[in-house]
């Protein structure tokens, strides 16, 4: 009977630290699955300085994916490869000022 728990518990701690962790990689702005969701323009600018240190941007353009407006910011990086950055922007585009 105690073997029992204790294999249940070990499920039960794995399932919820795979979760986790998942979540943590998810929104890491590298494809629309993974798009970071944001609540303004700013919030894009902010993310990638951070995580883009030294990139020059070349260019931002909406798209949609499956009827849903995305950002996407094109960057070079320092070392002259290029890479690409999406935001999910449906909580604030169209909805005015």
């Amino acid at each position: 009977m105690l073997k029992k728990v204790y294999l249940i518990l070990i499920v039960l701690i794995c399932t919820i630290s795979c979760k986790s962790s998942k979540k943590l990689v998810e929104k890491d702005g590298s494809s629309y699955e993974r798009a970071v969701v944001v609540k303004s323009i700013a919030e894009e600018y902010q993310y990638v300085k951070r995580v883009c240190l030294d990139c020059q941007l070349l260019g931002q353009s909406l798209q949609y994916n499956e009827k849903k407006p995305y950002d996407v910011l094109r960057l070079q990086t320092s070392k002259g490869r290029e890479v690409a950055y999406y935001f999910d922007i449906s909580s604030f585009f169209g909805k005015g000022f």
